[in-house]
């Protein structure tokens, strides 16, 4: 059954199940991430929360909806270490929160659990040195690392060669389902690059 979006700025938008989002830090921050505090040197980062998405099976997904604005005092040190740059919590919420209809805290406090609830492989936490691979053996890592988990509830995002993200499809009230999206299928070699 899918759940209107409260406040949205597309009335009547709704959404069937959420994307718990995985971001591989250090492709992130080789590509996108100078002078976020996620890439400060001192720090060693693998898979970190990007965000907890709804969307809906038809493909349709509502962002940026009308409601309250982000509260910086409401983050929490816990929210800071999954999540370790206040501008994508913020961008986060802005873009994904808002439109679940539920407040700022209940909303982080939903991305965390499922957060929680991925185990992520152990090749995975983070490797001292580059890795090759291909996009099924990073699926069937994380299957096998998580019992219970359809193969089909992971999504690959990669960045040409590189893995950015691998995407967890989740339902309304944070199980395992299959992800109506693919991602990425192709047997290729993608490249996971080392922590700094």
């Amino acid at each position: 059954m899918a759940l209107l979006l409260a406040g949205c700025g597309r009335p009547g938008a709704a959404f069937d199940s959420y994307v718990l989002s995985l971001s591989w830090s250090p492709q992130y921050c080789a590509s996108a991430g100078r002078g976020s505090p996620e890439c400060d040197a001192s720090r060693t980062h693998g898979f970190v929360l990007h965000g907890l998405w709804p969307e809906a099976d038809d493909n349709v997904t509502s962002q940026q909806c009308l409601g309250p604005t982000f509260d910086r005092s409401l983050v929490t040190g816990e929210l800071r270490e999954a999540m370790p740059d206040d501008r994508l919590i913020e961008h986060e919420w802005a873009t994904h929160g808002t439109c679940t209809g539920m407040t700022q805290t209940s909303y982080f406090r939903a991305a965390l659990r499922a957060y929680r609830t991925v185990k992520i492989p152990a090749a995975f936490q983070p490797p001292a040195a580059r890795m090759e691979t291909t996009p099924a053996d990073v699926r069937r890592e994380f299957t096998e690392a998580n019992p219970g988990f359809p193969a089909e509830a992971f999504a690959l995002k990669d960045e040409g060669r590189f893995l950015g993200e691998v995407r967890v499809c989740l339902t309304t009230d944070l199980k395992p389902r299959p992800c109506a999206r693919a991602g990425d299928t192709r047997d290729v070699t993608i490249v996971v690059r080392a922590a700094r």
